[in-house]
Protein backbone atom coordinates (compact mmCIF):
# COMPACT_ATOMS: atom_id res chain seq x y z
CA UNK A 1 0.00 0.00 0.00
CA UNK A 2 1.30 3.32 -0.90
CA UNK A 3 2.37 5.97 2.24
CA UNK A 4 0.10 8.62 2.34
CA UNK A 5 1.01 12.03 1.42
CA UNK A 6 1.45 14.89 3.77
CA UNK A 7 -1.95 17.12 2.77
CA UNK A 8 -1.71 19.64 5.32
CA UNK A 9 0.54 22.65 5.98
CA UNK A 10 -0.75 23.82 9.84
CA UNK A 11 -1.63 21.72 13.03
CA UNK A 12 -3.59 23.79 15.67
CA UNK A 13 -5.66 23.12 18.95
CA UNK A 14 -9.45 23.96 19.57
CA UNK A 15 -11.48 23.73 22.46
CA UNK A 16 -15.05 23.41 23.64
CA UNK A 17 -17.17 22.25 25.98
CA UNK A 18 -16.44 18.38 24.94
CA UNK A 19 -12.80 18.77 25.26
CA UNK A 20 -9.95 19.59 22.88
CA UNK A 21 -9.31 18.58 19.08
CA UNK A 22 -6.88 18.90 16.30
CA UNK A 23 -6.95 21.20 13.72
CA UNK A 24 -5.38 20.36 10.29
CA UNK A 25 -5.35 23.48 7.95
CA UNK A 26 -8.49 24.64 10.23
CA UNK A 27 -10.40 20.72 9.69
CA UNK A 28 -10.90 18.87 12.86
CA UNK A 29 -9.18 15.44 12.80
CA UNK A 30 -11.34 12.67 12.72
CA UNK A 31 -10.78 8.67 14.07
CA UNK A 32 -11.04 6.11 11.20
CA UNK A 33 -14.53 5.55 12.16
CA UNK A 34 -15.01 9.29 10.95
CA UNK A 35 -15.55 10.41 15.18
CA UNK A 36 -14.72 13.69 16.37
CA UNK A 37 -11.31 13.25 18.11
CA UNK A 38 -12.38 14.92 20.99
CA UNK A 39 -9.31 14.34 23.61
CA UNK A 40 -9.52 15.17 27.70
CA UNK A 41 -6.96 17.71 28.38
CA UNK A 42 -4.46 20.05 26.37
CA UNK A 43 -1.43 17.70 27.90
CA UNK A 44 -2.47 14.92 25.77
CA UNK A 45 -3.77 17.34 22.45
CA UNK A 46 -0.22 19.45 22.53
CA UNK A 47 1.22 16.09 22.27
CA UNK A 48 -0.38 14.36 19.72
CA UNK A 49 -0.41 17.83 17.65
CA UNK A 50 3.03 17.37 18.03
CA UNK A 51 3.39 13.81 16.33
CA UNK A 52 1.17 15.42 13.45
CA UNK A 53 3.64 18.26 12.94
CA UNK A 54 6.40 16.04 12.95
CA UNK A 55 5.07 14.55 9.65
CA UNK A 56 6.97 14.60 6.77
CA UNK A 57 6.53 14.33 2.88
CA UNK A 58 4.90 11.11 3.78
CA UNK A 59 2.48 10.45 6.85
CA UNK A 60 4.04 7.56 8.87
CA UNK A 61 1.62 5.81 11.01
CA UNK A 62 3.82 4.08 13.54
CA UNK A 63 5.59 7.54 14.21
CA UNK A 64 1.65 8.83 15.88
CA UNK A 65 1.49 5.89 18.82
CA UNK A 66 -0.01 8.45 21.03
CA UNK A 67 -2.89 8.98 18.14
CA UNK A 68 -3.44 5.56 17.37
CA UNK A 69 -4.12 4.63 20.88
CA UNK A 70 -6.48 7.90 21.15
CA UNK A 71 -8.42 6.86 18.18
CA UNK A 72 -8.89 3.14 19.53
CA UNK A 73 -10.48 4.76 22.77
CA UNK A 74 -12.89 6.95 20.56
CA UNK A 75 -13.70 4.26 18.05
CA UNK A 76 -13.84 0.54 19.87
CA UNK A 77 -13.27 1.98 23.79
CA UNK A 78 -16.39 4.97 24.01
CA UNK A 79 -19.56 3.46 21.69
CA UNK A 80 -18.41 0.09 23.13
CA UNK A 81 -17.42 0.07 26.93
CA UNK A 82 -19.54 -2.63 28.64
CA UNK A 83 -18.26 -5.31 26.20
CA UNK A 84 -15.17 -4.06 26.80
CA UNK A 85 -15.27 -3.74 31.13
CA UNK A 86 -16.83 -7.63 29.93
CA UNK A 87 -14.06 -8.67 27.73
CA UNK A 88 -11.48 -7.30 30.68
CA UNK A 89 -12.94 -9.07 33.06
CA UNK A 90 -12.90 -12.66 30.88
CA UNK A 91 -9.28 -11.81 30.96
CA UNK A 92 -9.42 -11.78 35.10
CA UNK A 93 -10.99 -15.04 35.16
CA UNK A 94 -8.52 -16.98 32.94
CA UNK A 95 -5.54 -14.37 34.46
CA UNK A 96 -2.13 -15.56 33.40
CA UNK A 97 -0.91 -15.15 36.87
CA UNK A 98 -2.98 -18.18 37.91
CA UNK A 99 -1.36 -20.63 35.58
CA UNK A 100 1.53 -22.12 37.06
CA UNK A 101 4.21 -24.50 34.51
CA UNK A 102 4.71 -28.06 36.37
CA UNK A 103 8.27 -28.00 36.06
CA UNK A 104 9.91 -26.90 39.76
CA UNK A 105 12.40 -24.51 39.14
CA UNK A 106 9.88 -22.25 36.78
CA UNK A 107 7.04 -22.60 39.35
CA UNK A 108 9.17 -21.76 41.85
CA UNK A 109 9.95 -18.48 40.21
CA UNK A 110 6.27 -17.80 39.54
CA UNK A 111 5.20 -18.08 42.77
CA UNK A 112 7.95 -15.80 44.36
CA UNK A 113 7.02 -13.45 41.60
CA UNK A 114 3.00 -13.79 40.63
CA UNK A 115 2.02 -14.88 44.15
CA UNK A 116 2.50 -10.97 45.77
CA UNK A 117 0.16 -9.74 43.27
CA UNK A 118 -2.48 -11.61 43.27
CA UNK A 119 -2.07 -11.48 47.54
CA UNK A 120 -2.03 -7.49 46.48
CA UNK A 121 -5.44 -7.96 44.70
CA UNK A 122 -7.23 -9.94 47.83
CA UNK A 123 -6.46 -7.66 50.19
CA UNK A 124 -7.08 -4.13 47.99
CA UNK A 125 -9.86 -5.44 46.26
CA UNK A 126 -11.15 -8.58 47.92
CA UNK A 127 -10.79 -10.90 44.75
CA UNK A 128 -9.38 -14.07 45.53
CA UNK A 129 -8.11 -15.94 42.77
CA UNK A 130 -6.95 -19.75 42.39
CA UNK A 131 -3.81 -21.36 40.71
CA UNK A 132 -3.04 -24.03 39.29
CA UNK A 133 -1.28 -26.01 36.77
CA UNK A 134 -1.24 -26.75 32.93
CA UNK A 135 -4.07 -25.29 30.54
CA UNK A 136 -6.90 -26.21 31.72
CA UNK A 137 -9.28 -23.54 32.30
CA UNK A 138 -9.26 -23.05 36.17
CA UNK A 139 -12.72 -21.87 37.50
CA UNK A 140 -12.72 -18.15 39.37
CA UNK A 141 -16.04 -17.49 42.03
CA UNK A 142 -14.53 -14.30 42.38
CA UNK A 143 -14.01 -13.35 38.55
CA UNK A 144 -17.12 -11.24 38.44
CA UNK A 145 -15.74 -8.52 41.28
CA UNK A 146 -13.78 -7.47 37.92
CA UNK A 147 -16.45 -5.69 36.47
CA UNK A 148 -17.29 -2.87 39.19
CA UNK A 149 -13.53 -2.41 39.57
CA UNK A 150 -12.77 -2.13 36.16
CA UNK A 151 -15.86 -0.01 35.94
CA UNK A 152 -14.85 2.80 37.98
CA UNK A 153 -12.19 3.86 35.18
CA UNK A 154 -12.95 6.81 33.04
CA UNK A 155 -12.91 5.78 28.80
CA UNK A 156 -9.48 6.92 28.53
CA UNK A 157 -7.87 4.97 31.38
CA UNK A 158 -10.37 1.98 30.42
CA UNK A 159 -8.77 1.97 27.01
CA UNK A 160 -4.87 1.88 28.52
CA UNK A 161 -6.38 -1.22 30.77
CA UNK A 162 -7.37 -3.11 28.00
CA UNK A 163 -4.09 -2.18 25.52
CA UNK A 164 -1.55 -3.45 28.30
CA UNK A 165 -4.03 -6.41 29.16
CA UNK A 166 -4.06 -7.37 25.66
CA UNK A 167 -0.23 -7.32 25.91
CA UNK A 168 0.33 -8.83 28.84
CA UNK A 169 -2.46 -11.80 29.18
CA UNK A 170 -2.66 -10.48 32.58
CA UNK A 171 -5.27 -8.09 34.39
CA UNK A 172 -4.08 -8.20 37.65
CA UNK A 173 -0.84 -6.54 36.00
CA UNK A 174 -2.65 -4.58 33.49
CA UNK A 175 -4.71 -3.13 37.17
CA UNK A 176 -1.54 -2.48 39.05
CA UNK A 177 0.48 -0.40 36.07
CA UNK A 178 -2.58 1.75 35.11
CA UNK A 179 -2.39 2.46 38.67
CA UNK A 180 1.04 3.60 38.61
CA UNK A 181 1.81 0.41 40.89
CA UNK A 182 4.97 -1.01 38.73
CA UNK A 183 6.70 0.43 36.18
CA UNK A 184 7.48 -1.11 32.97
CA UNK A 185 10.53 -2.88 33.33
CA UNK A 186 8.92 -4.79 36.55
CA UNK A 187 5.69 -5.43 34.26
CA UNK A 188 7.82 -6.25 31.24
CA UNK A 189 9.59 -9.32 33.65
CA UNK A 190 6.36 -10.11 35.06
CA UNK A 191 4.28 -10.90 31.78
CA UNK A 192 6.76 -12.26 30.13
CA UNK A 193 8.45 -14.25 32.87
CA UNK A 194 7.79 -17.63 30.92
CA UNK A 195 9.98 -16.61 28.37
CA UNK A 196 12.58 -14.92 30.07
CA UNK A 197 13.11 -18.22 32.03
CA UNK A 198 13.24 -20.15 28.78
CA UNK A 199 15.75 -17.47 27.41
CA UNK A 200 18.28 -17.74 30.34
CA UNK A 201 17.88 -21.49 30.05
CA UNK A 202 18.23 -22.09 26.75
CA UNK A 203 19.39 -18.71 25.54
CA UNK A 204 18.06 -15.77 23.01
CA UNK A 205 16.99 -15.64 19.61
CA UNK A 206 17.21 -12.48 17.40
CA UNK A 207 13.45 -12.80 17.23
CA UNK A 208 12.26 -13.10 20.35
CA UNK A 209 14.75 -9.84 20.99
CA UNK A 210 12.75 -8.02 18.38
CA UNK A 211 9.38 -8.72 19.74
CA UNK A 212 10.18 -8.01 23.18
CA UNK A 213 11.74 -4.82 21.72
CA UNK A 214 8.57 -3.75 20.25
CA UNK A 215 6.56 -4.98 23.30
CA UNK A 216 8.84 -2.82 25.77
CA UNK A 217 7.77 0.26 23.04
CA UNK A 218 4.36 -0.04 23.41
CA UNK A 219 4.14 -0.10 27.18
CA UNK A 220 6.25 2.58 26.89
CA UNK A 221 3.64 4.64 24.50
CA UNK A 222 0.78 3.37 27.28
CA UNK A 223 3.08 4.86 30.01
CA UNK A 224 3.35 8.23 28.47
CA UNK A 225 -0.20 8.12 27.26
CA UNK A 226 -1.19 7.38 31.31
CA UNK A 227 0.95 10.04 32.01
CA UNK A 228 -0.10 13.13 29.62
CA UNK A 229 -4.20 12.06 31.32
CA UNK A 230 -2.84 12.73 34.47
CA UNK A 231 -0.94 15.95 33.93
CA UNK A 232 -2.41 18.52 35.87
CA UNK A 233 -2.32 22.39 34.34
CA UNK A 234 -0.68 24.42 37.01
CA UNK A 235 -2.91 27.29 37.84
Amino acid sequence: MAAKKRFYKSVALASDECGFSIQLDGKDVLSPAGRLLHLPNVALAEAIAKEWKAQKDEIDPPSMPLFSLAVTVVDRIIPQSDAMIAELSSYGGNDLLCYRDDQDDLAIRQQELWQPWLDHLAKNSDIHLRIGTGIMPIFQPDAGKFIPLIAAYNNWRLGMLHRVTSLSGSLVLGLVFVDGVIDIDRMFALSFLDELWQNEKWGKDFEAIDRHKVLRAELQDVLCFLLLLNYKTAV
